[in-house]
C-alpha cells in the first residue's frame, strides 16, 4: 500500500470510530419528536434567537414551516427545504416527513433556517450544526440526539467519500454491515450504492462534497489549528452531471459573487462533540 493509500486508510478509519461514537451517543438518549407542523413551528421559533446570535445579524421574520404532503413529500423524498423569492412573506422552510429522519429533525430544521443568511450548503451545514450541538451540550432532550447523529452523518459521507476515491471501500462496508437495523443509515447506505456505482473518477459527487466532505475538512482544519472558527471554505469541485449539480454551481456562485462565502463560522460546540468522539 502506497503512503497516499495508507493516509487515505487512516482518515476513513478515524472518521468512521468517531462517528460509531456519536451514534452510539445519539443513540443513549430517547428524545421526544416533532411530530406535526405545529411542533415544528415551536422549535423555529425557539432556534431563531439561536441562529441569530451565531451568525451576528437580526433573522427577521421567520419562514413558513411544515412538513412536506403528499405528493410533493414522494417526490423530494429524504430532502428538506428553505425557499424563497426574496421578500420575507414568501420564506419557506419544507421538512421531510419520513419516520427514519424524524430524530434528526431539529438539526435538520437549524440548517433549513441557517439558509436565512446564506444559500450555500456547507456553510449552512456547519451553521445548523453548530447551532444544535450548542443545545446538545446544554443537554437539551431533542438536540442531545440530533447534533451527534447528524455530525456523524457528515463524518461518515466524507468517509464513503474518499474510501471510494482511494480504494479502500472494505473499511465502509464493514462498518454498514455491522448496523444493519438502523433505519436512521438509509441515506448513508443510499448514498453508498451511489457512490460505489459512480467509481473513483466521479465519486465526489455536488451531494457528498457540499453537505459533507468540505463540512468534514472545515471541521478537522479548525481543530487541528485549535480554532473556534472554520473557514472560509474553499470553492466546491464537482462533476456537472445532473440538474442537482447544476443548482448547487448556481447558487453557490450567487454567495460567492455577494462575498458570503468568506464568511467564517463558530464551531466550538461542535468540535467539543468531535474531541469527545475520539
Amino acid at each position: 500500500m502506497s503512503g497516499d493509500a495508507r493516509g487515505a486508510a487512516l482518515r476513513v478509519r478515524a472518521r468512521l470510530d468517531r462517528a460509531e461514537n456519536l451514534l452510539a451517543r445519539a443513540a443513549s438518549h430517547t428524545p421526544p419528536t416533532l411530530d406535526d407542523d405545529a411542533a415544528l413551528r415551536r422549535e423555529a421559533a425557539r432556534l431563531r434567537p439561536r441562529v441569530e446570535a451565531l451568525v451576528g445579524r437580526p433573522y427577521g421574520r421567520l419562514p413558513h414551516v411544515r412538513y412536506r404532503y403528499g405528493l410533493g413529500a414522494r417526490i423530494a423524498g429524504p430532502w428538506s427545504q428553505y425557499l424563497t423569492f426574496g421578500h420575507p412573506a414568501t420564506r419557506r422552510v419544507r421538512m421531510t416527513p419520513r419516520l427514519e429522519s424524524r430524530r434528526a429533525i431539529p438539526t435538520i430544521l437549524a440548517h433549513e433556517l441557517a439558509h436565512r443568511y446564506s444559500f450555500d450548503e456547507s456553510l449552512t451545514t456547519l451553521r445548523g450544526l453548530e447551532v444544535s450541538a450548542r443545545l446538545a451540550l446544554e443537554d437539551d432532550p431533542l438536540h442531545a440526539c440530533a447534533a451527534p447523529r447528524e455530525l456523524a452523518r457528515i463524518l461518515l459521507g466524507a468517509a464513503q467519500t474518499e474510501a471510494v476515491a482511494s480504494g479502500c471501500s472494505e473499511e465502509v462496508e464493514r462498518f454498514l454491515a455491522g448496523r444493519p437495523a438502523d433505519a436512521a443509515l438509509a441515506r448513508t447506505r443510499a448514498q453508498w450504492a451511489r457512490l460505489r456505482a459512480r467509481g473513483p473518477e466521479r465519486a465526489a459527487d455536488c451531494v457528498a462534497q457540499v453537505y459533507a466532505v468540505l463540512p468534514a475538512r472545515a471541521l478537522e482544519q479548525a481543530r487541528l489549528a485549535d480554532d473556534a472558527h472554520a473557514g472560509p471554505l474553499p470553492y466546491p469541485r464537482f462533476p456537472l452531471d445532473s440538474a442537482q449539480a447544476l443548482a448547487v454551481l448556481a447558487y453557490t456562485g450567487l454567495d460567492a459573487l455577494a462575498g458570503r462565502r468568506r464568511d467564517r463560522v463558530g464551531v466550538s460546540a461542535t468540535l467539543r462533540l468531535l474531541e469527545e468522539a475520539d
